[in-house]
């Protein structure tokens, strides 16, 4: 009797735990938080999809965020998104975080705060980032670069000294202090005598910074009290205008008769000032400047508006101050015409290396994906295009970094479709590269792969099952046979190894695998890991029903 009621308890406790559902309670989320965006549980009971609609959370009355998890799971890990892995939540200073962990036995309702987002600044962090870009280059090289301001009564101590980074930038990481919402501050070289100045050597206003608005504040330092730039030794030359069609990422120089008419002398290199014109000063001499101005050779140099040379410009360099110019056209550029078409690239991905390169491929240039005169250049604007001549027929293109193991990859990593357009249709084509993949953001330990539609004829009764590469293509292995969701879609989760896979689905057997909507073999998909941890994919149709076998 006494096993007896052992074994009763048991199984009632066993019951209990399997049919408890814990609530989950958010009651608190950033203040920057889009409007009526929804927001989403995700975690090993959805298969860590990220937004799934079953999963939204539902807010009460009392402007809090519910959910109830399903029963049947005694350790639940969980995250919380605005409705895919770009917009998952963060810690207090935006770096990523754990999965959350809940032992579903232990708790009846589990009460969340959400820090902030990823995609949103965090502006609730207790510590704040000061990004120096660009110092003057009379800049004294030993001298160091520190912060004076409110908090260290104006005197830079050791905590307040930036530190250089590799690509040449100056950083100061600043910890809030109690109770300090901004802070009142000047970059100094060690102290208030050797504060910051404009470009002309005069005081400038006190900066201020705000915590919680942003948590990387970028600056540029013009100039040093204590080091004035005499302004009156130089002749500033300006570019007033350049052709729409100037590749600025190439520069733009001075060739003259004091560098020898050099066509590409770095030391002759236009910059932009603060009015964002180009501008060169030149030492004032007792002499004449003769010169042209290139993009870096004497093939690029500037041209009338009919691409013919023109006279070298002159220049009394002992009693002008600041001389304006207009460019015509450039040698090597024909001016736009309809005889040719505009490419685009408005939108490249946050894991692009500094200083990439970016090149058009495609059907005019037999898919040669990092062809020179295909690249990519910088227009007047700042947007990357490069120009292309009106043709007959259809353009297929694609977008690289110089070769096919950089080329452009979809939102989960997957091998995209060529771009098809027909030239009549259009002047100018925006695209968007949302991956390279070369460059994956995440490391996943599996992948789940979930088919979103079947073709209608599809048996009820047959398996669905994965055939990659990474088994030799076996049609029917029974250890990698679909499962499904609640909704009923078949999914898959399998280990992430190596650089990609490769794979189609199948019903047991070569017979039955999927084709296109013409039953035509379709070519392999593709994942390549780390773009995302769930893959969507539809299945148009199968050989033995639609295809030719």
């Amino acid at each position: 009797m006494r096993t007896l009621i052992l074994i009763l308890l048991a199984m009632f406790l066993l019951a209990s735990t399997s049919c408890k559902r814990v609530v989950i309670k958010v009651d608190s989320i950033p203040s920057n938080t889009p409007p009526g965006q929804p927001i989403y549980i995700t975690g090993n009971f959805n298969n860590w999809d990220p937004g799934e609609e079953l999963y939204v959370l539902q807010m009460s009355k009392d402007s809090n965020y519910y959910y109830t998890l399903p029963p049947g799971f005694g350790t639940v890990f969980f995250k919380f998104t605005r409705g895919d892995w770009n917009t998952v939540e963060k810690d207090i200073c935006g770096e990523e975080i754990d999965n959350r962990l809940l032992e579903t036995v232990l708790y009846d309702t589990v009460v969340c705060k959400i820090e902030s987002w990823t995609g949103l600044d965090p502006i609730d962090c207790p510590k704040l980032i000061l990004k120096i870009d660009n110092i003057p280059i009379n800049t004294p090289i030993d001298d160091l670069i520190a912060l004076a301001s409110n908090v260290n009564s104006w005197d830079p101590d050791n905590a307040s000294v930036f530190e250089k980074t590799n690509s040449g930038g100056l950083l100061l990481t600043i910890d809030r202090p109690p109770g300090v919402n901004t802070i009142d501050y000047k970059i100094t070289r060690g102290n208030l005598s050797t504060s910051e100045s404009d470009e002309y050597g005069n005081e400038i206003p006190i900066r201020t910074l705000k915590f919680g608005s942003k948590d990387t504040i970028c600056l540029d330092v013009k100039g040093w009290t204590d080091i004035p730039e005499t302004k009156s030794n130089r002749v500033v030359i300006i570019i007033k205008k350049l052709p729409n069609n100037t590749f600025l990422d190439d520069g733009l120089f001075l060739a003259c008769n004091l560098n020898s008419w050099s066509a590409g002398d770095k030391n002759y290199q236009f910059q932009l000032n603060k009015d964002g014109q180009w501008s060169y000063p030149v030492p004032r001499k007792e002499t004449t400047l003769d010169y042209k101005i290139t993009r870096g050779e004497w093939g690029s140099v500037e041209v009338d508006r009919s691409g013919n040379d023109i006279d070298n410009r002159s220049l009394n360099l002992k009693n002008e101050d600041t001389v304006y110019v207009e460019i015509k056209g450039w040698k090597d550029i024909e001016s736009s015409t309809d005889n040719e078409i505009i490419i685009i690239l408005d939108s490249i991905p946050k894991s692009t290396p500094s200083g990439a390169k970016f090149y058009l491929t495609g059907n005019f240039n037999d898919w040669n994906p990092g062809r020179l005169r295909h690249k990519f250049h910088i227009n007047r604007n700042g947007q990357y295009y490069v120009s292309l001549p009106r043709e007959l027929g259809d353009l297929a293109c694609k977008v690289t970094r110089g070769s096919w193991e950089t080329s452009e990859v979809g939102s989960f990593g997957e091998e995209i479709p060529n771009f098809y357009y027909n030239y009549n249709d259009l002047d100018t084509l925006v695209v968007k590269v949302a991956n390279w993949k070369d460059k994956p953001k995440f490391k996943y330990d599996n992948i789940t792969l979930i088919i979103n539609k079947l073709p209608d004829n599809t048996p009820n009764r047959d398996h669905l099952y994965l055939a990659p590469d990474f088994n030799e293509w076996n049609p029917g292995d029974k250890n990698l046979i679909f499962n499904k969701l609640p909704d009923g879609r078949p999914y898959i989760t399998f280990p992430a190894k190596g650089p990609a896979v490769e794979y189609k689905i199948t019903r047991g057997n070569w017979r039955t695998v999927e084709t296109n909507q013409y039953g035509d073999d379709i070519e392999d998909h593709v994942i390549f890991y780390g773009f995302a941890d769930t893959v969507y994919i539809d299945v148009i149709a199968w050989r033995d029903f639609d295809g030719n076998y």
